[in-house]
């Protein structure tokens, strides 16, 4: 009876795959309900991997205008007996996705010979098929997965690989517990999505399409411009766009900012933003026509339209320069701009505050975040043995964590666990930081509530990972659907993750220290009283570099160098770009940098570490990342060379992914055949200037200490020896 029950269920999972194959676009429609990861990974393993359907190892005869491979970044081993992976892909709003399909390689252990085992694979916990696996003497084999194009969603999509192998011999399951079974997915696999360009319709909420796009991945055809003035308000909020751009990039960044007049006028998607006393007559008019009665005193105006041959313009003007910084923290804001169904809006004057002010994202300027807000979703462990899901971070370079890091780990798990061997362990990163027994009782609520250690104090990590070793009394060869074990983290479990201070600047920590959280971190851009065309656009690829991860509401000012004043003026972090001769702020640090300015300007000075030849002192550029002598635990980055020639050696090198993987210490010099030469001289020169004492002080703390209080109490000794003295001395006096 137990085995008719079993067959039955099994004929009615491979009806549902089977259908979902023959004319998935109904079943999906008619599946309003999405099921749950539980549901789903539970029909897998109540079905039997012998039942599953040959491997399809045909490429779907498909073609779109357009498509884009999701590749799997590494190499995923499935082991044991029942694991799943999921990769996560995303589709922009602006996709009409047309058709969808996954490439797939495996490897098998050589364990798997004519045994049962499958792979089956689910977009969204909805099923799609499910393929047989055999060894074929250990070969790679590439399979194909047809996706219903109604499974494809906006935004993030999931696609999970569940392998499902187990050995026999004549008495039943022997493999139960071992990791021999193994299926390894390759990472030469990926997901495809053909589609076509959705009509933008002239709408903001689209930004940043149609100005950077997956058509136009390197930027090549986008253009910032501001007014030949080059007001500094105006640069302040060009270079927020131009980050936020340039961090959408692919390979390489071909984004142009540049001033109004070197607009291409026959080409390319346009950005302008501008003062409104500085617009041209036709750019005046087209805003004048579209006030309405309002004026642009306390607001700006973002207009979406077209230039005359019909390319893409974004227009941004006000009458205050504090409102274009307005209106494009408006644009960086996913969530506010994408309430914009119009080509016009108009953007008021201290709205960011609001959101400056706000507890969500004082939250996350603190450190403190929610597994919701990490993932949007709370985390699944369906089914027996060890299994670990990541929770990856929103930090970047130069992050390392402060003194006062707690987890606070919210869960529950099914009941019929063998309590004796099932735990919970999170790891910081690939080290152990916590874990914890589960028990009976707490499994409908249990919670993992720690500090983090010592030894992971001032380390970086890129994610957190949580493990369950969900064991049971007895596993039989074929788990039924109610034996399955499993667990639950909740969304609202919080993990409080201050930023700490990274004492050693490097140009491989980027984009640290100028960015730290996403957010641009109290940074001053420094430009040439009269900044040449060629120094914007170098100045928009450094500033897009250090902005890689950028998003609204952080703190970025632009000043020229002759306006600025002493001390508190200077007392921020510093990107500084030009030459010797134009830029006097590079003038006053001449002596602070590592590679010196000779006299005139004209050429790059020797130092201990390296003897400049006079040819090639004269045709290189240099970065050099300094301690800033304005204020403590601040830096400065000074992009210097000694004409724009040279200057594009920068532009041009940190333009290819491939190069900026490539600066690495505080100091590159960069010819003018983008070669480079990288120094660690920040560090020696920090000792060097330190005072002696605080440098014994530092190097011995531990002997300073025990030397202060030894030499108290020996002082303190004395001291009462000499009272008893003196009070014998009165006393026999007195006699």
């Amino acid at each position: 009876m137990a085995r008719s029950k079993s067959g039955f269920a099994i004929a009615a999972v491979l009806f549902l795959l089977s259908v979902i194959l023959v004319s998935g676009r109904d079943v999906y429609a008619a599946a309003q309900d999405t099921p749950t990861k539980e549901e789903a990974l539970g029909d897998i393993m109540d079905s039997d991997p012998e039942d599953a359907l040959e491997a399809n190892t045909k490429e779907p005869d498909v073609s779109a205008e357009n498509h884009k491979d999701f590749e799997y970044s590494d190499d995923i081993v499935l082991s044991g007996i029942f694991q799943t992976n999921t990769y996560y892909f995303q589709v922009p709003d602006y996709w009409d996705s047309e058709y969808a399909y996954a490439r797939i390689q495996v490897e098998l252990s050589q364990m798997i010979q004519d045994v049962p085992a499958s792979l089956t694979f689910m977009v969204n916990n909805v099923p799609v098929t499910s393929y047989k696996m055999d060894y074929q003497n250990g070969k790679t084999q590439t399979l194909y997965v047809e996706i219903p194009i109604e499974m494809i969603k906006e935004g993030y999509n999931s696609f999970d690989v569940t392998g499902y192998a187990r050995i026999y011999d004549e008495e039943g399951c022997i493999d139960d517990f071992s990791g021999a079974n193994w299926i390894s997915i390759r990472k030469e696999s990926f997901i495809q999505v053909g589609y076509s360009l959705k009509d933008h319709d002239q709408m903001i909420s689209y930004y940043p399409y149609p100005f950077i796009s997956t058509v136009d991945e390197s930027g090549s055809l986008a253009y910032i411009a501001v007014s030949d003035a080059k007001d500094e308000k105006e640069l302040e909020a060009a270079l927020m766009v131009r980050a936020g751009l340039g961090s959408r990039t692919d390979m390489e960044d071909d984004i142009s900012l540049v001033t109004y007049s070197s607009l291409p006028r026959d080409e390319g998607n346009k950005i302008i933003i501008s003062l409104f006393d500085s617009l041209d007559g036709e750019l005046k008019q087209a805003v004048q026509e579209g006030l309405d009665g309002r004026d642009l005193k306390e607001q700006a105006m973002v207009k979406f339209m077209a230039d005359k041959n019909g390319n893409p313009l974004l227009l941004i003007t006000s009458e205050d320069g504090d409102c274009l910084v307005e209106a494009v923290t408006m644009l960086l804001d996913e969530e506010r701009v994408s309430q914009e169904k119009a080509s016009q809006t108009f953007v008021k004057k201290g709205s960011a505050q609001i959101i400056r002010e706000s507890s969500a994202k004082s939250d996350m300027i603190a450190g403190r975040y929610t597994l919701d807000a990490l993932t949007e979703e709370g985390l699944n462990f369906i089914g027996p043995f060890h299994q670990t899901a990541d929770i990856y971070l929103p930090f970047s370079g130069g992050y390392v964590l402060a003194d006062s890091g707690k987890v606070v780990l919210k869960f529950r798990y099914s009941e019929n666990l063998d309590f004796r061997r099932s735990m919970v362990t999170v790891y910081w990163g690939d080290v152990p930081v916590a874990s914890k027994k589960l028990t009976q009782e707490n499994a409908d609520g249990d919670e993992l509530s720690f500090t983090m250690p010592e030894d992971v104090i001032g380390t970086y990590a890129g994610k957190i990972s949580v493990a369950f070793d969900l064991e049971l009394p007895e596993l039989f060869c074929t788990p039924r659907m109610d034996q399955m074990p499993w667990a639950y983290v909740t969304e609202d479990s919080v993990f409080y993750l201050p930023v700490g201070v990274e004492s050693n600047y490097s140009l491989s920590t980027r984009p640290y220290p100028f960015e730290i959280s996403s957010m641009f971190n109290d940074l001053l851009v420094v430009i040439p009283d009269e900044i040449t065309e060629e120094e914007l656009d170098t100045l928009g690829h450094i500033i897009a570099l250090y902005g890689e991860s950028i998003t609204p509401y952080g703190d970025i000012q632009v000043k020229r160098a002759g306006e600025l004043g002493t001390g508190e003026e200077k007392s921020h972090n510093i990107i500084t770009v030009g030459n010797y001769n134009d830029n006097s702020l590079i003038q006053e640090l001449n002596g602070q940098l590592y590679f010196k300015y000779n006299e005139d300007g004209t050429a790059f000075q020797s130092n201990g570490r390296l003897v400049l030849s006079d040819d090639y002192a004269g045709k290189i550029a240099s970065l050099q990342l300094l301690y800033s002598p304005y204020a403590d635990n601040k830096a400065i980055l000074v992009a210097g060379a000694l004409n724009d020639e040279t200057l594009s050696n920068i532009k041009s090198f940190i333009s290819k992914d491939e190069n900026v993987w490539k600066l690495e210490k505080d100091t590159v010099l960069i010819d003018d055949e983008l070669e480079i030469k990288t120094f660690e001289m920040a560090a020696v020169e920090k000792n060097r200037k330190q005072p002696v004492l605080k440098t014994i002080f530092e190097n011995n703390r531990d002997s300073v200490i025990f030397a202060v209080a030894a030499t108290s109490v020996m002082l303190l000794l004395l001291l009462a020896v000499v009272l008893i003295l003196i009070r014998i001395y009165w006393r026999q006096r007195k006699k």
